[in-house]
């Protein structure tokens, strides 16, 4: 086996490793809360010692960082990949509140601590996560922005509006039952159609 290929086995098997352990303290820190959660915690869900952990991460607040930096580089890469398709406000809108919504449901872990948590990060990590968050309401923003200079939404204040959406959305994983009645497509779906026509007939 060569040098390169090695090195590529070993660091596949680190990045599976550091999902695994972020997996496992997503999971402890939305179940318990982010303080009630060591190291050993973590490290035992996982049948490892704790110094497997130390290896990959050099405290937990890492951990709790890593988890904040995954949720935003995937709901990043999606907005950015509707934005870059050019599509019509209506259908660029109606794609990014239904993939939000997906990944809040689909990551309910990962959620509660996104939009729980942020008061446990350091104070730098803070700040930027709330610049970022701020960001990229400000992109689906500009969307809705465009759809009223296009005369297809209503006039009502972009911050306004997009701040009610992402709050219907954001707050899904609180009460979404993956053993439910319904798919979290379906009330993607459902979320959707409010959004885009209210509640009147």
């Amino acid at each position: 086996m060569n040098v390169d290929l090695r090195e590529q086995l070993k660091q596949k098997k680190q990045a599976y490793v550091q999902d695994e352990i972020l997996s496992s303290a997503a999971t402890l820190f939305a179940e318990k809360g982010f303080r009630a959660i060591t190291i050993t915690d973590v490290a035992a869900r996982l049948g490892y010692t704790k110094s497997v952990v130390y290896y990959y991460f050099k405290n937990k607040n890492e951990i709790l960082w890593q988890i904040f930096n995954r949720m935003y580089e995937k709901y990043q890469a999606t907005i950015d990949d509707v934005l870059s398709q050019d599509l019509p406000a209506d259908e660029a809108l109606h794609r990014i509140l239904h993939s939000h919504a997906l990944h809040v449901m689909k990551q309910k872990d990962w959620t509660a601590i996104y939009f729980r948590d942020e008061s446990e990060l350091e104070p730098e990590q803070r700040l930027l996560s709330r610049k970022r968050k701020r960001e990229y309401d400000a992109k689906i923003e500009l969307v809705y922005q465009r759809g009223i200079n296009e005369q297809k939404f209503k006039d009502v204040p972009p911050h306004i509006a997009i701040s009610g959406f992402m709050g219907m959305c954001n707050w899904l994983h609180t009460w979404f039952n993956e053993e439910g009645t319904h798919t979290p497509e379906q009330i993607a779906d459902y979320y959707c159609d409010l959004m885009s026509g209210g509640y009147l007939q």
